[in-house]
């Protein structure tokens, strides 16, 4: 009898230091979890907070642009800004730095998809041909649709979202208007690339060298690819560093002209922001 209920103790004795084990994983769960949820709130508020300070920068940034009546940048410009005491270097460029899906002529098209995307000569240039059908297409007022935004290429018979992803950050459906060609002044190595016929390194050295003060060898683009000028469709870039180390990249797309609605000198089509890591976060 005795070693029967010794027996019956011992068992409610683990019963109860499972109990306990039990409860102890589960409260340390909600507190990794409450913990997880305080720091997730935490990187989320610091995001928020870069995120307005980025807007205040680029807003000051065009409000000098506008007060200095200067003539628009034709390649990448710096404007340093204060907010709040802190120094910010804002970058604005001009659009036609990237390549214009509503203009860019079927070669400039067909050398995208060859250089950027890795198709053979015949299929980048049925690409080329099928993209300009797409932007024509007309809608129920007999107007070409042309591309409202750089997703919309994946109404393009052919396309992929492999060739997608390799040639949507070359591209821009926000110039208003423009010739079609690309300004390398203002082009990010990718579309240098495109310009120079897949030849990295000529596009790699004329990026590094641009903005020297001397005239910058660009013979070796094709001629009728490529426009020097400005453009009233901007792009407007600031980086907002982090407590940990990343950055906060913020963009602001524009026309720059009178907004009716606003009163302002300019008109925000798009807004972009991203996080890059501390490794890669460079302009």
């Amino acid at each position: 009898m005795m070693q029967r209920m010794s027996g019956q103790r011992g068992m409610a004795l683990i019963a109860v230091l499972w109990l306990v084990a039990a409860v102890s994983l589960i409260v340390a769960g909600v507190v990794r979890s409450v913990r997880s949820e305080a720091q997730g709130a935490g990187l989320q508020r610091q995001v928020c907070l870069a995120s307005a300070r980025a807007d205040a920068a680029i807003l000051l940034a065009l409000q000098s642009q506008h007060a200095r009546s200067a003539a628009l940048p034709a390649g990448w410009q710096t404007l340093p800004v204060q907010f709040e005491g802190v120094a910010y270097q804002v970058q604005l460029a001009p659009l036609n730095g990237l390549i214009d899906l509503n203009n860019a002529p079927v070669a400039l098209l067909a050398d995208m998809y060859q250089y950027a995307a890795g198709l053979d000569p015949q299929l980048a240039l049925g690409l080329a041909q099928a993209t300009l059908s797409a932007r024509q297409l007309k809608n129920a007022k007999n107007i070409e649709q042309g591309f409202d935004a750089v997703p919309d290429l994946m109404r393009v018979p052919g396309m992929t979202y492999d060739l997608y992803a390799k040639v949507a950050p070359l591209v821009t459906a926000g110039i208003k208007s423009g010739s079609g060609r690309v300004n390398p002044l203002a082009a990010p190595l990718g579309v240098l690339a495109v310009l120079a016929a897949g030849n990295t390194a000529r596009a790699t050295q004329f990026m590094s060298q641009r903005n020297a003060p001397n005239r910058v060898d660009s013979t070796f683009f094709k001629p009728e690819s490529i426009d020097m000028s400005a453009s009233t469709s901007l792009k407007i870039q600031v980086d907002i560093e982090l407590p940990d180390g990343a950055q906060l990249q913020k963009s602001w797309y524009l026309f720059w002209g009178a907004d009716p609605r606003t009163d302002l000198p300019w008109r925000v089509f798009d807004t972009r922001q991203v996080i890059l890591p501390s490794s890669h976060a460079a302009l």
